[in-house]
């Protein structure tokens, strides 16, 4: 008959660091794939059923639990073996010169490269911008940061919309609204998401003109979006922009060039904000009107 085997604290904490590395390993992935925050929110974002919060937990406690047992697992269970490794390894590791001075110049380096935003860094930063970016249509992004956190009232004010008929053929709809609740409550009241129900608020949005309100991106006769600040478009490319205006990359060159601004499709907007003097909305802006 066998016998139960000992409990193990050493084979606990490691199985648990190893478990939690690979949370943190995926949850990092997520992120680095997840849209800004202002979409994920506007467009109730899910991936693998969890929405950004939940995955911004899961990464911050999985990074806490990652810690704590790779504290317990270097210092209770293993700091001797760990102090003779490493000290033998330094006595070595001192005759290599050339290897250790390499490795310092590599990473100091590699901080360089982040910091001033040059390749790979650049690359890899401009992939996850684009990847953030394809989550949302340019017809679902919010009018403005948090505005999911509005109230209708205040929404229908800073966006230009009759709040009064909005509220009449909402009715019509056979929608229940409260003007002093936020959009999110209202969205989740009638089965939509905040870009959903942003939507309905289209047919009432005004202008001087009697068109549909440039602040809901869908004037008549348009079908792109208006361009708000604080979009994230410092790190989108010209190809970016176009796509998801409809335009081909050729005809967005043509247009900032016409606009006195020299570019590539694969130009940041930031970068030509730093050569124009304009801000990365400007640019966005001329490129999409």
């Amino acid at each position: 008959m066998n016998q139960r085997k000992r409990w193990s604290g050493r084979a606990f904490v490691s199985l648990n660091m190893m478990l939690s590395f690979v949370v943190l390993i995926l949850s990092s992935v997520v992120l680095y794939i997840m849209p800004p925050g202002r979409d994920a929110y506007w467009t109730q974002w899910r991936f693998w059923g969890l929405d950004k919060d939940q995955w911004d937990a899961v990464h911050t406690v999985g990074g806490f639990a990652f810690l704590i047992f790779g504290i317990l697992h270097l210092f209770v269970y293993n700091w001797k073996t760990f102090w003779n490794y490493v000290v033998s390894k330094l006595r070595k590791t001192m005759n290599r010169k050339v290897e250790v001075a390499l490795a310092v110049v590599l990473n100091v380096l590699l901080v360089v490269v982040c910091v001033a935003d040059w390749f790979p860094s650049s690359t890899i930063m401009g992939w996850m911008t684009s990847i953030k970016a394809s989550w949302v249509g340019p017809g679902q992004r919010a009018p403005y940061g948090h505005a999911e956190a509005e109230t209708l009232e205040t929404l229908a004010l800073r966006s230009n919309i009759d709040l009064e008929a909005a509220l009449k053929g909402l009715a019509e709809q056979g929608l229940t609204i409260d003007p002093t609740k936020t959009i999110q409550y209202l969205a989740s009241q009638n089965g939509r998401t905040p870009a959903e129900f942003f939507e309905l608020l289209a047919p009432y949005a005004r202008t001087p003109q009697g068109g549909k309100s440039a602040a809901l991106g869908i004037g008549e006769g348009a079908a792109k979006p208006g361009v708000q600040q604080g979009g994230g478009w410092g790190r989108r490319t010209v190809a970016d922009i176009a796509r998801e205006a409809g335009l081909e990359v050729k005809a967005a060159l043509e247009k900032l060039k016409a606009a006195g601004i020299e570019a590539k499709g694969d130009s940041t907007l930031r970068d030509l904000s730093g050569k124009s003097g304009r801000t990365p909305t400007e640019i966005a802006t001329i490129i999409r009107d």
